[in-house]
């Protein structure tokens, strides 16, 4: 099993405070918390780790397809803003997230290739590919 396949461990701390594990991953893993007044603040909550992993993945994916591309850019800055709505039932739910990235290429000669590159790199996206079509999610609680 490789880190890529996407394991990921959570083990309460307390409250809502967990540390995640990453299959054999080479780093050490982090904690994530709720926020005040619920929870304790200490790490990244659930919608701030969703924009975090579709901000990584949009941004990680342009500059792989830059690269391809041989089109030098400035380094990114990405900014994931989410907006909230209520679903049916009256249940919150994160609605959209709009991602800005920012970047240029450092060559203008290259601005046509650049252009070509941000047209097509959301198509390789895999989590925001991913959560645009509706990732099926199986759960279940088990007692050991």
């Amino acid at each position: 099993m490789s880190a890529a396949d996407g394991r990921t461990e959570l083990a309460q701390v307390e409250n809502y405070r967990f540390t995640v594990t990453f299959a054999e991953a080479p780093f050490p893993g982090l904690t994530v918390d709720e926020p005040a007044p619920v929870g304790g603040d200490a790490g990244p909550n659930p919608v701030q780790s969703l924009a975090m992993a579709i901000g990584h993945c949009m941004s990680s994916t342009l500059v792989n397809t830059l690269a391809r591309a041989r089109v030098p850019v400035a380094p990114i800055t990405t900014t994931v803003s989410a907006s909230f709505g209520t679903n049916d039932r009256g249940r919150r739910r994160v609605r959209a997230l709009t991602v800005e990235i920012r970047t240029r290429p450092l060559d203008e000669a290259d601005r046509t290739r650049f252009e070509h590159c941000v047209e097509i790199f959301e198509d390789f996206c895999t989590v925001s590919g991913a959560v645009r079509e509706g990732v099926r999610i199986e759960s279940r609680v088990a007692a050991p």
